[in-house]
């Protein structure tokens, strides 16, 4: 019972600990005043606690099983498949989206790409629409459609396709030469990352934790 309490420390303190450092790099200009953050970095905060979720189910002498577990343990999966499947591309802080698209388009260019912008709206899981650019980049007979969104003074750049992500590494160190004035506004999600890391600290030490710790004295 100890070995897994003790993993699910491990795990959740990856997560609050992951959460923190994506704050730190959205604020730091250490780099560039530009800021990126590979989406990829969101597999290492919501696989942790599904994990630390799973290991929930033990009792102290083994997994118990019943309709109610292969629930947790089926939505489980189903969650981590779609974070794998849906973190990829970048989101970028300090730019404009119309620099990302210049900077992105000239860069592109210069690979070798064929480039094309087309104005769109982009729906999110809620219904809720934004405007957005759809970037298309034509190289032979392959296409790489690229979403291009801007939500509170955050950048996302997004490949139609999770493969074609690839082609997004050249942009991204073109980003972070770009010199702009550092606004402290449009880095300021890094605060709210760094806020939800210490309310999921807070959360899961008053609600999974405690009442353990309380049970076994």
């Amino acid at each position: 019972m100890q070995l897994f309490q003790f993993l699910q420390v491990i795990f959740f303190s990856v997560s609050i600990l992951t959460l923190v450092g994506i704050g730190v790099i959205i604020l730091s200009r250490a780099v560039s005043t530009v800021s990126t953050v590979d989406r990829r970095i969101f597999m290492v905060v919501f696989i942790p606690l599904l994990l630390a979720n799973t290991l929930a189910l033990f009792d102290g002498e083994g997994f118990f099983f019943n309709w109610r577990t292969w629930l947790i343990l089926g939505a489980d999966l189903v969650l981590i498949i779609a974070i794998l499947w849906f973190s990829h591309g970048f989101q970028v802080y300090g730019l404009d989206p119309d620099t990302v698209t210049h900077v992105m388009s000239e860069t592109l260019r210069q690979q070798g790409y064929t480039v094309e912008t087309n104005a769109a709206q982009k729906h999110d899981i809620w219904g809720r629409s934004r405007d957005a650019c759809i970037l298309t980049a034509h190289k032979g007979d392959n296409e790489y459609p690229v979403w291009i969104v801007n939500r509170f003074n955050e950048v996302s750049i997004r490949t139609k396709q999770r493969g074609d992500a690839r082609i997004l590494h050249p942009v991204v160190t073109a980003l972070h030469q770009q010199k702009v004035p550092y606004d402290f506004k449009d880095h300021a999600a890094g605060l709210l990352y760094i806020v939800l890391a210490v309310v999921l600290a807070v959360l899961s030490w008053i609600f999974f934790f405690e009442p353990r710790l309380i049970l076994i004295e």
